[in-house]
């Protein structure tokens, strides 16, 4: 896939070894782009790995425009999925899935039926069930359940392994990841970028740099630059369920904010719940109660073996639209922070941001970016 043309003047570095730099970094090699990814510990150590392993453009959101961007990020997964896990070498679970988003009182119906629409609207497979169909298709369902949106176009998959694979895949694509190896500043020289610093003290040359940091980028643009961002760490609460002898659940269900999902391992992501301790979250007996309840309120047939809780951190940006595109007033910096739906808009934002760089081929979900609202303090 590689292509040697370029505009840029000089290699690239990216900042977050998740799953949204990770598809920068793949992305701009692809294009013929020297590029070098950089993380504090590895591909998919933060949020990445934490998160459900969701591609699923519905995401609980009513937006039709973010619908119609996840629809789009939908199509760059499924063109890159079999050349990552040929060239990765692993099997990461991935599998088709079916997403319920169900309703249980008038006022979730109109919601589900909102996500219906825009997903209609995005060009996505996806009917309007009554809650007896809903039951036939997965019967731990809740008699209270009065119908949901089905949506027949999700992909599945762990995490951690995936990004095992992809690490492989994007090296093998041009990529030059540094692991263990942590940013602390940028250094601005006559209004461009110049260099990453390390921690260690040492550096890396770049003629521009992609800040791919997730829940963190509010805090480093702010120490780095002196740049207010419309950015805050969004702490969440989730759940890994053990079926044991549970039959495994035969659509993935989504319900009061709660995304429950079968992975191909036999554990059922349950999540997530806002923790507004942000990155002070640790795993909490509340919140596991909680989403304990949830699980058992709406999929009363399902009965889990073990449960473990965990903390995760994810970005929060107004009306939950990326930060993406070039920082105002530095030349060579850019962004890639999704709104606690980074799995999901990975592909379409590396997609976005290399062919801005390379080719300044502006998307338009930059016009409704909150990067506009960045600027110096």
């Amino acid at each position: 896939m590689t292509n040697p043309k370029n505009n840029l003047d000089g290699p690239v570095a990216v900042v977050g070894g998740g799953v949204v730099g990770c598809f920068v970094a793949y992305c701009l090699a692809g294009m013929g782009v020297p590029v070098t990814l950089i993380d504090q510990e590895g591909p998919g150590a933060g949020a990445t790995g934490n998160s459900a392993g969701n591609v699923q453009p519905g995401s609980g959101d009513d937006d039709a425009y973010k619908i119609a961007l996840g629809a789009e990020s939908l199509a760059l997964w499924r063109k890159h999925l079999p050349w990552i896990k040929e060239v990765g070498g692993s099997d990461f679970g991935d599998q088709d899935v079916r997403y319920l988003y169900a309703a249980v009182n008038e006022n979730e119906e109109r919601g589900v039926r909102e996500v219906l629409s825009g997903l209609h609207g995005a060009g996505l497979k996806a009917e309007w069930v009554d809650g007896q169909t809903a039951r036939e298709i997965e019967p731990n369902l809740s008699g209270s359940i009065i119908g949901g949106t089905l949506h027949q176009d999700c992909i599945q998959m762990d995490p951690k392994l995936f990004m095992a694979a992809f690490a492989t895949a994007a090296e093998a694509e041009g990529v030059t990841i540094l692991r263990q190896k942590q940013a602390v500043g940028l250094t601005i020289s006559g209004g461009r970028i110049r260099s990453v610093a390390f921690q260690d003290g040492s550096s890396l040359g770049c003629s521009s740099v992609v800040l791919a940091t997730g829940a963190w980028t509010g805090q480093a643009v702010s120490e780095w630059l002196g740049y207010d961002l419309p950015v805050e760490p969004y702490g969440l609460q989730k759940l890994h369920l053990e079926l044991g002898s549970a039959t495994p659940l035969n659509c993935a269900v989504r319900w009061n904010g709660v995304n429950i999902v079968c992975r191909r391992d036999g554990k059922v992501h349950a999540g997530s719940r806002f923790d507004p301790a942000g990155f002070d979250a640790k795993p909490s007996a509340d919140a596991r109660e909680w989403l304990l309840a949830q699980v058992a309120e709406i999929l009363p047939g399902f009965h889990a073996s073990g449960v473990e809780t965990i903390a995760a951190f994810a970005a929060s940006t107004p009306a939950r639209i990326p930060l993406v595109g070039q920082l105002p007033g530095i030349d060579g910096i850019y962004l890639a922070v999704p709104s606690t739906d980074g799995f999901l808009m990975a592909a379409v934002l590396g997609e976005m941001t290399s062919e801005l760089m390379v080719n300044g081929k502006a998307h338009t979900l930059m016009e409704r970016s909150p990067l506009a609202m960045a600027g110096p303090r």
